[in-house]
């Protein structure tokens, strides 16, 4: 199963194809909130870390269930779409949890902004990712895709950001 939600991070596979399995999803969001706090845990204090990345979970599945649910495409296309939105997410934090011990270990010196390029390829690859499930799942097209991704980007990551300072932690 994993394979199958893998490969839609190389842009292929079939995303209405995939399996959906309730275990499989809840494994994904333990892990997403697992490499997220590791990575918000090297940047800020652990309360912070933890609160912001249950705040991301949070408004991911706000922003999955609007989007499915407008759609008219049910609950069985929920669980795929946000296991799917997880798979690459979790394999994008595996590929940047090394950037985070290059950047700590790297501050100060000729090579400390490589790490912060890397990233930014990264987030441009996991909008990629999301716009293109979003038009194989839901036959937007791709300036929609695009603009959901983006949108889903700054309201998962700035978003949570934002309601920790507005509540002043």
């Amino acid at each position: 199963m994993l394979k199958d939600y893998i490969q839609l991070c190389w842009f292929s596979g079939e995303p209405h194809d995939l399996p959906t399995d309730r275990k499989f999803l809840w494994i994904n969001i333990g892990l997403y909130l697992l490499f997220g706090l590791f990575i918000q845990a090297n940047i800020s204090d652990p309360i912070e870390a933890f609160l912001q990345v249950f705040l991301e979970i949070l408004i991911t599945l706000a922003f999955m269930a609007a989007i499915v649910f407008k759609q008219d495409e049910g609950f069985y296309n929920f669980e795929r779409f946000l296991t799917a939105i997880l798979v690459c997410e979790n394999f994008i934090y595996i590929l940047g949890l090394p950037l985070a011990f290059w950047f700590i270990f790297a501050k100060g010196t000729a090579v400390a902004t490589y790490p912060i390029y890397i990233a930014a390829f990264l987030i441009c690859w996991s909008l990629a990712i999301i716009a293109y499930l979003l038009k194989e799942l839901f036959e937007f097209n791709w300036q929609t895709s695009i603009s959901l991704s983006v949108l889903y980007f700054l309201l998962t990551y700035l978003g949570s950001l934002g309601l920790l300072l507005a509540v002043g932690i």
